[in-house]
């Protein structure tokens, strides 16, 4: 089994003099998750010259369970340092350079393939405006419908300006940052976890183009939403996150998506993910501890059939923190006792796990806990 090193770090100085009190094993990968109040290309720089790959995005809040202090942290950088075999696994960053968010998840799907015959997939999506499900498909089409694919998008402590990604050799406003493992050697798993309900009447999505949506019942979709919060626009971009839309999909199943950015001017909304046009859909909410119960039955469940992780990932969305305030807590605790395993992660503006049927999918107000082993 790999070893594993984490600590919280609150500058780049901070980062080298942690690392480099490491001694019990050299490093060969390393997994940081930074707030943008720190010096994200300073961090970047600072570990550098130590030659490990890097796999990083900005945070909307980090996460640190197992050293026995609360796992919730802000204006920081949470990092994990491992000793797996460099021979499975491989990162690379990837600019969108202009491209569709399907056309950018493909180039990462076939570099994927390109490195394992049976690639499974962490990744961390930056920019407001990149569409994370078709991110997710364009990595399907290139990789096969049921390649493993977790992660996040990337935060920025939820001003809803500007988010990246980074590796150790540079960053980006825009783009991906993947980490893909040799899934013949690396098992990795994981479970989503929703818990949000629809309320209110369903509407219809009228006019949308990718994860833009222009008008719903045939009105602006800033009036629809500014309606129902009963906010200013200057405040609609900071409540709409709680509340998201629950899509209804042809073959039945729900799906959340929540908007980002915002267009008053055209009366759009540009959501974390995909919202086609003609959708059924309402809108929706959380009853607070009732979320955080049900992840933590989810969790146990899935301990039973997967009762072993050297390392926990978990990327959670950022309404569950400002939905259950610290019980959120409660969710992230127990993954760490069920695997008695290290676990770090960061609060997100979209999810992307695994459904009950076991394929992956991109995810709003959801928790994604990921679980990394080697095969036995």
């Amino acid at each position: 089994m790999p070893r594993t090193a984490s600590f919280v770090v609150y500058s780049a100085e901070e980062l080298v003099e942690k690392y480099r009190q490491i001694t019990r094993f050299r490093p060969t990968l390393g997994i940081i998750f930074s707030s943008v109040a720190l010096d994200i290309p300073a961090l970047v720089a600072a570990i550098q010259p130590e030659g490990i790959p890097v796999f990083g995005c900005s945070t909307a809040g980090e996460i640190l369970a197992g050293g026995g202090d609360a796992p919730f942290n802000d204006m920081s950088a949470v990092c994990c340092f491992l000793d797996i075999d460099p021979a499975l696994f491989c990162i690379a960053r990837f600019e969108r350079n202009g491209d569709s968010s399907f056309a950018l998840g493909e180039r990462v799907g076939v570099w994927g393939s390109g490195r394992f015959s049976r690639p499974a997939f962490l990744i961390a999506i930056a920019g407001l405006k990149n569409d994370g499900e078709a991110v997710m498909r364009g990595i399907t089409h290139a990789a096969g419908k049921h390649v493993p694919i977790f992660g996040g998008m990337a935060g920025d402590d939820g001003h809803l300006e500007d988010t990246l990604v980074f590796t150790g050799d540079g960053v980006s406003h825009d783009g991906v940052v993947a980490l893909a493992f040799d899934a013949d050697t690396v098992e990795v798993a994981g479970i989503a976890s929703s818990g949000w309900v629809g309320i209110g009447a369903e509407m219809t999505v009228t006019s949308s183009e990718g994860n833009t949506v222009y008008t719903i019942d045939n009105r602006p979709t800033t009036e629809v939403f500014r309606e129902y919060l009963d906010v200013s626009d200057r405040d609609l971009l900071q409540m709409g996150i709680n509340f998201p839309l629950q899509i209804r999909r042809p073959d039945g199943t729900m799906v959340l998506r929540t908007f980002l950015s915002g267009d008053f001017s055209k009366g759009s909304l540009t959501f974390a993910g995909s919202v086609p046009q003609g959708s059924r859909v309402r809108f929706s909410s959380s009853f607070g501890y009732q979320t955080i119960e049900q992840a933590i039955r989810e969790m146990r469940a899935f301990h039973r059939v997967h009762p072993h992780a050297s390392l926990l990932l978990l990327f959670s969305c950022i309404a569950r923190y400002r939905v259950a305030g610290m019980q959120a807590a409660d969710e992230v605790l127990s993954a760490s006792l069920l695997w008695n395993a290290p676990l770090v992660g960061f609060f997100t503006y979209g999810e992307i796990g695994c459904n009950p049927d076991g394929t992956c999918d991109f995810h709003n107000e959801t928790l994604s806990l990921v679980l990394i082993s080697l095969r036995d």
